[in-house]
């Protein structure tokens, strides 16, 4: 369970704004959902499972927004990010 949710937030914190892909407020309300329902999962293998299987894609689309982007890239992205709401 810490694994899955390591990799939410870490693909959370990567998110960049890309052509035609999830936005960076999409990416940082998709982990933050994801984080809940696996909270709400109260380690429940099963269900932590489905809710892997369930987020899996979008958070590799995510993941792919902050590829061989600069460091300073990656700045904004994280203050963009942190004016989602």
């Amino acid at each position: 369970m810490k694994k899955i949710m390591f990799s939410l937030v870490a693909v959370a914190a990567l998110t960049l704004v890309s052509c035609g892909g999830p936005s960076v407020c999409d990416c940082v309300k998709m982990a933050e959902e994801a984080m809940k329902e696996m909270k709400d999962a109260k380690g429940d293998e099963a269900k932590l499972k489905e809710l892997k299987e369930k987020y899996e894609k979008k958070a590799e689309e995510c993941k792919k927004l902050g590829e061989g982007k600069s460091d300073e890239e990656k700045k904004k992205m994280m203050e963009e990010a942190a004016k989602c709401k």
